[in-house]
This record gives structure tokens, C-alpha cells and sequence, in this order.
């Protein structure tokens, strides 16, 4: 049982865990305009994933964002394609932190993995969670 962490925007961002779900590493970019479907499906078979945690921007004062009514949408095609369990995690502030992370990462260096640092921060977070019993 290994986990897929996805920060969904522009440019979808994927992470996966390690096979004793302790950590998250960030594994690649994809571009929405390619076939996405196709793209998890090899990343879901190659790495046995049985669980998508995605990450879901909402307000900072609990409201569902503009982004996150697309990720509920985008929810739903990867329930109809995947037989994964899809939860949905709280990621306000990922990208902040990513970039906290990435400080002395300039330019196009940094847009290509800012979202696989930020997937990686999601699921990195709903890890800790389930380890420690919450």
C-alpha cells in the first residue's frame, strides 16, 4: 500500500510515499493539457498506489476557493478511473512553504518543481497525520 500525493493548478504536481508510508519524495510535473489519465495510470501501476491524497486549496477562512470546486470536479474522474481510495487534505499555505524551501532556487528552476515540492508537502503532512493516530 503506497500513497500518491497531487497538488493540482496549472501544472499538477506528484508525489509518492516510500513502501512504509513514512515519507513523501516528489516524483514529477505533468501539464493538464497532456493525457493525465494516462500519465497517473503508469505512475499509480509502477509505484502500487492505493491511495491519491489531494490537495485541496481552500480559503483561509474555511471556504471553498474557485480552485477548489475544480479539484472536487477533477475528484470525481479520478474515482470513475482509478481504483484508489481519493481523500482530500487541507492545503492552504503548501505553496508558501515551498517556497520557503525552494529559497535558492531561481527562475525556471524553480517553477519546474515548486509543485512537486508542494504535492510532496501534502502528502508529507496527511503522513504525519495517519502516523500519529490522527
Amino acid at each position: 500500500m503506497r500513497y500518491l500525493g497531487i497538488d493540482y493548478g496549472l501544472h499538477m504536481g506528484i508525489s509518492v510515499s516510500d513502501e512504509k508510508n513514512t515519507f513523501a519524495y516528489p516524483v514529477c510535473i505533468l501539464n493538464k493539457k497532456e493525457n493525465i489519465i494516462e500519465e497517473l495510470k503508469r505512475i499509480i501501476d509502477k509505484y502500487e498506489i492505493t491511495h491519491i491524497i489531494m490537495g485541496n486549496p481552500i480559503n483561509l477562512n474555511g471556504s471553498l476557493s474557485d480552485k477548489s470546486k475544480e479539484v472536487l470536479n477533477f475528484v470525481k474522474i479520478l474515482k470513475e478511473n482509478f481504483n484508489c481510495k481519493v481523500i482530500l487534505t487541507d492545503e492552504r499555505l503548501t505553496t508558501i512553504e515551498a517556497n520557503k524551501i525552494l529559497v535558492n532556487t531561481k527562475g525556471k528552476k524553480r517553477k519546474k518543481v515548486i509543485d512537486a515540492v508542494s504535492a510532496t508537502i501534502i502528502l508529507d503532512s496527511y503522513l504525519d497525520k495517519i502516523n500519529k493516530g490522527g
